[in-house]
């Protein structure tokens, strides 16, 4: 049988007495995440492309970064930091704040024309999308702490609350952590399902965080009708020397960043194709 959030609580606190945990993962989505009806040349819909990001961030950081965040709501003037209120100059600055900060970043971006006959095996149900796109995220996750020889015990996950079905996220992955199908889902061995809870912005601060980076994968991919053909990697660029990255080469791909499940899948505007396949993360070693 597998623990209930209240036992995962408990047991955690048996390992880790008086001691909070070293990392938190903040998590949230750009794009709409709906699969029936998606928007081409032809009529509207769903965005094509969506996009999830998780920033994780040393729990001794934490206060010291929701405070980072205040001063920046006062220096704009608003009440908060999602970036669909933002200029884009702002969430330039915005990413400058996140680039000085300690923090590793995971993305993933997904066209949703390649889900061929799974989006009809689910049904063409958005919530398993979303929580299929999180696994993705989690696997990569998974691979840092793997990577820095952290166990699961060290990580709590908190997703933007957007009304999706996060109990049968925590199945997906406690099932997925059973049977081990593949390299990706054996890093997620590293994170325990029952640390995964959502909370509203409003209630986390540090979820602007993930939004910011959410949002400007997406801005990357975004052919909306207001994207007037530009597609702007501005963003990412300010921040991609957070990027979980290969320590060696420095290349992100299937490390910080998944594309599902290559770049070629994507279909990308070739300046953008470029633009990532010569990411490069200086520095990706350290944590």
């Amino acid at each position: 049988m597998g623990l209930t959030w209240n036992m995962w609580q408990l047991q955690r606190d048996k390992i880790v007495v008086g001691v909070t945990l070293n990392y938190t993962l903040f998590v949230d989505e750009s794009g709409q995440s709906g699969i029936t009806k998606i928007r081409d040349e032809m009529r509207g819909g769903a965005s094509p492309y969506m996009t999830m990001a998780g920033v994780l961030i040393p729990n001794s950081k934490l206060v010291e970064y929701r405070l980072d965040l205040q001063r920046l709501v006062d220096e704009f003037g608003k009440k908060d930091l999602h970036c669909s209120k933002l200029n884009h100059v702002q969430i330039v600055r915005f990413a400058k704040v996140l680039a000085s900060c300690r923090v590793k970043i995971f993305a993933v971006i997904s066209r949703k024309e390649t889900l061929g006959e799974y989006r009809e095996e689910i049904g063409k149900n958005d919530k398993m999308y979303y929580n299929k796109c999180a696994q993705y995220l989690l696997e990569r996750v998974g691979r840092f702490m793997a990577t820095h020889d952290l166990k699961e015990e060290h990580l709590e996950v908190i997703f933007e609350d957007g009304g999706f079905d996060y109990g049968k996220l925590r199945a997906l992955i406690s099932k997925c952590r059973r049977t081990l199908r593949n390299a990706g889902t054996e890093y997620l061995r590293y994170v325990n399902p029952y640390s995964i809870q959502a909370k509203a912005k409003g209630e986390e601060p540090l979820l602007q965080f993930a939004d910011l980076v959410a949002h400007g994968f997406f801005k990357c991919v975004d052919d909306g009708p207001s994207s007037f053909g530009v597609f702007e990697t501005r963003y990412v660029a300010e921040i991609k020397d957070k990027i979980f990255a290969d320590p060696k080469s420095g290349d992100p791909l299937k490390w910080g960043i998944f594309p599902i499940h290559s770049w070629c899948d994507l279909k990308l505007n070739e300046e953008v194709l470029g633009f990532f396949k010569g990411l490069r993360v200086e520095k990706a070693n350290t944590s």
